[in-house]
């Protein structure tokens, strides 16, 4: 009966996924003809954007960030509110069938389509962007690190529990839904920017200031300076990539800053007076080798939230709906 109530919700993005996994299994062999042909990895990330490549690429990425939008909001959402909202839960629950009973059924078996269907999508992208990933080394990245590996299937989960947590509280279906959109949207934002950072202790170095190596290096005519290393490590996710002085603190300007104003003869000779003061270059960063433990931990977090929304669900409905 379970099955039977949620098929109708789960074939249309079964369908989606269907279609995604179809063009992956598709155009796979030729990423990798290109990889072969290209000679390089320039040319070959270069090739991919000229290609129809980089729309299906976008459409995977697009695909597993709005997943557990559309589980929260179409599937877990309504999994309890609409029986509120409409008052059958009243004659289910006058059967024999006890109200944990129902509620584990019901919650067990979308939970199963949705880890299913996450898995399944997660893993036919993440074959299928392998030899993107190997070029472009960029996994880590914000973008991309909630595409891949455990992330997506948790999040799903978590969108799951979400979605039936504010309908039981909200006993209606349309403002559960508009409620789980806005949460899973926010901490899908909050996990890259915020949080996801300090799961893992980043990597702190601390190396002398490279002047052959810079990314940039600005100067005003007050005297400030800009200047920025470049950090070579394949893969790192940088966190802060900043200039400073022997004892640590942040570089700004020069104690003579004569040498990087206006009245310079030339750029050169603030260059020869910034690369004199014995500056540093501090960088805060994740390596590529903290791809998984990053996976792990954040995967962890929010299947732990997903498990005491879902207590809280059963909680609620044995004490608290009549």
């Amino acid at each position: 009966m379970a099955w039977r109530q949620f098929r109708g919700q789960f074939r249309p993005l079964a369908a989606v996924v269907a279609v995604l996994l179809v063009a992956f299994a598709v155009t796979a062999a030729q990423i990798t003809d290109l990889r072969r042909v290209s000679g390089s990895t320039e040319l070959f990330l270069a090739d991919l954007k000229e290609g129809y490549q980089a729309y299906l690429y976008q459409a995977g990425s697009a695909a597993l960030f709005a997943l557990p939008v559309v589980v929260g909001v179409f599937w877990g959402a309504p999994l309890v509110a609409r029986e509120l909202e409409t008052g059958t839960h009243r004659l289910v629950w006058n059967q024999s069938i006890t109200r944990t009973r129902w509620l584990a059924v019901r919650l067990g078996t979308v939970a199963l389509a949705t880890a299913v269907v996450a898995g399944v999508t997660t893993a036919g992208y993440g074959w299928w962007a392998s030899p993107i990933d190997a070029a472009a080394l960029d996994r880590l990245l914000p973008v991309n690190f909630g595409t891949r590996g455990l992330v997506p299937v948790a999040t799903a989960l978590f969108a799951l529990a979400v979605g039936t947590t504010a309908g039981l509280l909200l006993r209606r279906t349309v403002p559960a839904m508009a409620v789980t959109a806005a949460v899973v949207v926010a901490v899908q934002l909050a996990l890259p920017f915020a949080v996801r950072q300090q799961l893992v202790p980043p990597v702190h170095t601390t190396a002398a200031l490279d002047m052959g190596n810079l990314s940039s290096m600005g100067m005003r005519s007050d005297g400030t300076v800009r200047v920025i290393g470049n950090f070579e490590e394949p893969g790192a996710w940088i966190l802060t990539n900043e200039t400073v002085r022997p004892d640590g603190t942040p570089f700004e300007r020069l104690d003579d800053p004569t040498p990087c104003t206006r009245a310079a003869d030339t750029p050169k000779e603030c260059e020869k007076a910034v690369a004199a003061a014995g500056l540093q270059q501090s960088v805060v960063y994740h390596p590529l080798r903290h791809f998984w433990p990053l996976q792990l931990v954040e995967a962890g977090v929010l299947l732990a939230v997903a498990v005491l929304l879902t207590l809280l669900s059963f909680w609620w409905l044995r004490s608290r709906v009549t």
